[in-house]
């Protein structure tokens, strides 16, 4: 059974803080309070690298040692299961900052 809850974009002053760390492949856990400091640490990251799509990894997201969702490459968090056509994110940064994502 796939997840078809719609999670309303949240500002960050309405989301409650909650210990998260973004998991990466070749990089240190980033320690997070909510889905758009998560979102917003990964972007940073790979706005710093300069690495393109096929070379960044996607992240893990975890709480309390479970994977709870996954980051791509547009900083969009997905639920921690194989993305398919329809599915909707649980944090969309382009639609929670009022345009498209950057990448």
């Amino acid at each position: 059974m796939r997840p078809t809850a719609k999670i309303p974009c949240t500002e960050p002053r309405q989301q409650k803080p909650v210990s998260l760390i973004v998991r990466q492949a070749g990089y240190p856990d980033l320690l997070v309070e909510t889905l758009e400091h998560a979102s917003r640490g990964y972007c940073e990251r790979r706005d710093q690298t300069g690495l393109g799509a096929s070379a960044f990894p996607e992240a893990e997201l975890m709480r309390n040692g479970v994977i709870v969702g996954r980051i791509s490459y547009n900083g969009r968090i997905w639920h921690p299961i194989p993305w398919r056509p329809g599915d909707k994110p649980i944090y969309d940064n382009a639609a929670c900052h009022g345009g498209e994502a950057a990448r």
